[in-house]
């Protein structure tokens, strides 16, 4: 017995236009994955555990504007991170500097720092060099305020 390969063939240009659609439902869709993960850096970020201290009125602000997050804190840093887009991770990497203005050894210093989201809480690890060569690590935890949240925490202490 012999056995004979059958061999399938699509009509001549049905195989480009194959592929054509199928890179065309790719191209536009892609966006969508990604930024389903990406939106959920922006927003005011309430600290709520961090190795440096107890601070209940510290927050952070992200801004975004495609993979680049602008990071601002109400306690005298900011930073400028990279999401990667196109994994769709929750994880952003980047630099920043702490103000001048800042009393104590922080001041003026430069740091590496890596934002993680997991579970809805913002996950913090900043890499501080100091004038010494060694660097200070910080970590930290922050939960996405929601509108209405801040007015009413607010309210409840006074």
């Amino acid at each position: 017995m012999e056995l004979r390969y059958m061999r399938f063939s699509l009509p001549a240009g049905m195989f480009g236009r194959l592929v054509g659609a199928l890179i065309a439902v790719v191209v536009v869709l892609w966006p969508l994955g990604a930024r389903a993960e990406a939106e959920d850096f922006p927003g005011q970020w309430r600290q709520t555990v961090s190795n440096a201290g107890t601070c209940e009125t510290c927050w952070l602000a992200i801004k975004q504007q495609g993979p680049i997050l602008k990071v601002s804190s109400n306690n005298g840093w900011f930073a400028f991170a990279h999401a990667d887009l196109k994994t769709g991770s929750t994880t952003a990497t980047g630099i920043g500097r702490w103000s001048e203005d800042v009393s104590g050894h922080y001041g003026g210093k430069p740091f590496d720092v890596r934002f993680v989201i997991v579970d809805k809480q913002l996950y913090l690890d900043m890499i501080v060099l100091m004038d010494d060569g060694t660097k200070q690590a910080i970590r930290a935890i922050f939960d996405k305020d929601r509108p209405g949240k801040t007015a009413r925490r607010v309210m409840a202490k006074s």
